[in-house]
């Protein structure tokens, strides 16, 4: 038995046989040339007919006005190439340029004695470090969790010298019992992190001395930052406030450099809010792009299609399907084919009609985190930028759509620096619902004063958390 054959016993309800009488007045009625009452459904379904005609005759009237079909370059511009994963520097972003720390060296290593300058996040830190021996070392001192708690807020907010303090100061007091290794290794990767490679040094021998034993290695920044510079600059057409019938200019800049450049980005991340016109539009403009054979961007794609989601509801018939189908367009661009089916259910309930068809894109289709991302040496993880403080949301995006295809998703944090402490709650809250989806998600190489701010805020609850080893 199909889908729509389930909806059908539901619809008409059953009738009384009529009477004599009944028949009597309805030929009355008939014979005085009243006109027949229309049922209520009957009279809705008119109002929607008409609205959906309207709709599709103001989308029909502005899509005339455009050039109907994308020729797609046969010789693209040479600076009008598609950066891929090996040409951009992690952390980069396509229109600022790197994002880095700025190195903050200290003439002298002097202790100074640790005085809290944060109130105590708990009695107890659970924390897992993996050791130079492949033990691990479990942190429930509650004398030694307020030092690492500290130091780790404190690197958040990009306070570094503060940090140098508080982390040289335990170290002299030598009172952090399982803790120790872990502050040594945090204030290692502090000055790795600073590029303070003098302090490094001189910590070396000291933890050569103490503990008889190799310190960490000092880690070159071409083997963190791998940089590989873009080759040219993508065409960018970015999307602002509402996604209406006003988007027609945009959409005249998309043609235009459509007939020059095979590649082209869209950037969404700015829009405010969506209706049925602007969805309509949109969706036409992406089907002849990827007909014309154009390879796409789509930055804040997932953002986009969370708003769209926000309009719809599921059984309500709006005035069009515009926006339905232009969500499940972006599902499929985007090859989540899980989302995609989820949203095609919902949408054949709503329109008693069979979805369209999961289709894999033929061309390439990336996000602005695909744009930027490294793979690692097997080409099996995805890898973090230097700094996380803005764009959480183009972040999780991106490890979104990773995590759709890998199962474990491993995410290289070796070139990861610092994460910003509001970023961090971010990511938290991004990355719950792969969690929930049940994808298992691994942070290798992660620095230890970033470890440890992901113990404080719960990220390893949902994460699994490798600091780096060496």
């Amino acid at each position: 038995m199909g889908i729509f054959s389930l909806f059908g016993g539901g619809k008409k309800e059953r009738q009384l046989p009529e009477t004599p009488a009944d028949k009597t007045a309805a030929r009355k009625k008939r014979e005085d040339g009243s006109p027949r009452p229309e049922a209520p459904d009957t009279e809705a379904k008119n109002v929607q007919r008409k609205a959906a005609h309207a709709t599709a005759a103001k989308i029909d009237a502005i899509e005339s006005e455009m050039s109907s079909e994308f020729v797609r370059p046969v010789h693209p511009p040479s600076g009008n190439t598609l950066p891929g994963p090996g040409n951009t520097r992690p952390g980069d972003d396509a229109r600022r340029g790197p994002a880095l720390i700025t190195p903050k060296k200290s003439d002298s290593w002097e202790p100074m004695t640790f005085q809290p300058t944060l109130p105590a996040m708990g009695s107890t830190t659970e924390f897992l470090l993996s050791t130079e021996s492949g033990g691990t070392v479990a942190i429930s001192s509650s004398e030694a969790a307020p030092v690492i708690e500290e130091a780790a807020i404190l690197f958040a907010n990009d306070q570094t010298e503060m940090v140098e303090h508080v982390l040289q100061a335990a170290i002299a007091e030598d009172a952090l019992g399982n803790a120790i290794i872990i502050v040594w290794r945090m204030l290692f990767d502090l000055y790795q992190v600073t590029g303070n490679q003098e302090q490094f040094d001189h910590l070396s021998i000291e933890y050569a001395n103490k503990f008889e034993t190799s310190p960490p290695a000092w880690l070159e920044s071409d083997t963190v930052e791998k940089p590989s510079a873009p080759t040219g600059v993508t065409p960018t057409i970015s999307f602002s406030g509402a996604l209406d019938a006003g988007i027609v200019k945009q959409l005249e800049k998309v043609q235009n450099l459509a007939e020059k450049s095979r590649v082209l980005r869209l950037e969404f991340a700015k829009v405010t809010g969506v209706d049925p016109i602007g969805c309509g539009l949109l969706l036409s403009i992406l089907k002849k792009l990827q007909k014309s054979g154009h390879d796409l961007i789509l930055v804040g794609s997932l953002e986009l299609a969370n708003k769209i989601r926000g309009i719809l509801e599921v059984g309500r018939r709006d005035e069009t399907e515009a926006p339905w189908l232009l969500l499940l367009e972006i599902l499929r661009l985007l090859n989540m084919e899980r989302d995609f089916e989820e949203a095609s259910i919902d949408y054949c309930v709503t329109f008693e009609v069979s979805p369209p068809a999961f289709v894999p894109p033929k061309n390439k289709v990336t996000t602005a985190i695909e744009e930027i991302s490294m793979p690692g040496a097997s080409g099996d993880s995805f890898v973090m930028p230097a700094v996380i403080a803005e764009g959480v949301e183009r972040l999780v995006a991106g490890i979104t759509v990773y995590a759709n295809d890998h199962n474990p998703a491993v995410v290289d944090c070796l070139p990861l620096k610092r994460v910003d402490f509001g970023a961090a709650g971010q990511l938290l809250t991004g990355l719950a619902p792969l969690a929930a989806k049940g994808i298992s998600l691994e942070f290798h190489n992660v620095n230890h004063l970033v470890a440890a701010l992901f113990s404080v805020m719960g990220l390893k609850d949902i994460v699994e958390i490798l600091p780096r080893k060496s």
